[in-house]
């Protein structure tokens, strides 16, 4: 489960914060990231109390891929790896859905 090691990584971002009293953690984990968003909730449920995060909330953002078609050149949505563009071509350049990224943090 790679995800616990993501939420310790994010823990150690926000280490020098946690004197700050964080009430919201908000992330972006990208469609197309290969990280469960659930999977995310789980650990940092466990582990929020050991690093002095009890009280926060931890809000995922899961927006989908996007890609534009070396072919067409139109923009579109690409749910999954490895699918073709709605034209049929599988030449195309991923623009988002990769990203596991610490957004905002908020503060009581």
């Amino acid at each position: 489960m790679h995800e616990l090691s993501i939420i310790q990584a994010l823990l150690q971002q926000l280490r020098p914060y946690t004197d700050k009293n964080i009430r919201k953690i908000w992330i972006e984990v990208g469609g197309l990231s290969c990280v469960d968003p659930d999977r995310l909730q789980f650990c940092f449920e466990i582990v929020k109390q050991q690093a002095d995060l009890a009280e926060a909330e931890l809000v995922i953002d899961n927006p989908r891929g996007q890609a534009r078609c070396n072919n067409c050149q139109k923009l579109f949505e690409l749910v999954r790896l490895g699918l073709p563009c709605p034209c049929g071509s599988y030449d195309y350049t991923l623009i988002s859905g990769r990203q596991l990224i610490l957004t905002e943090m908020e503060f009581a």
